[in-house]
């Protein structure tokens, strides 16, 4: 057995660890993870206010690189999240600063030709934090309990 683990890997893991504790902090009723390798890393459901669970679709992006406004995310994986029945959140982990970023994929035009999408992103503080919490459980006036987006 190797214990050997490669500083992306390690990263990686942080990246993940840190979103399972905010997505926790949210208040999600439940945060799992896929067992297959389906292009996202979190399934997450959330109280609604009327007796029902919201589903949201997570995925995690980990550097150790300063996030500036924009996250480069390939084409695919922004068409998968954008395109999804679900509504999909999109969190960058910053590792080395402990910060976090969000999109909601979906927001943005893309070009079908190009292999990434610029991702407008935005740092997580306690006031974004609830804006969060009020969009995955369908309670923000803007994004009511069975709107898509």
């Amino acid at each position: 057995m190797n214990n050997t683990r490669t500083q992306a890997g390690i990263v990686g893991r942080r990246a993940e660890l840190m979103a399972e504790l905010f997505l926790q902090d949210l208040g999600a009723t439940f945060v799992s993870q896929p067992t297959a390798d389906t292009g996202i890393d979190f399934v997450v459901a959330f109280p609604n206010g009327q007796g029902g669970m919201n589903l949201s679709a997570v995925e995690v992006k980990a550097t150790e690189q300063p996030v500036g406004d924009f996250y480069p995310l390939e084409t695919k994986w922004y068409k998968r999240l954008a395109h999804s029945n679900v509504p999909s959140l999109l969190l960058v982990a910053d590792a080395k600063r402990n910060q976090l970023y969000f999109a909601w994929p979906g927001e943005e035009d893309v070009n079908p030709s190009v292999r990434t999408v610029r991702v407008r992103v935005t740092p997580i503080d306690d006031e974004v934090k609830e804006q969060i919490r009020g969009r995955l459980a369908g309670t923000d006036k803007h994004y009511p309990v069975n709107a898509r987006r």
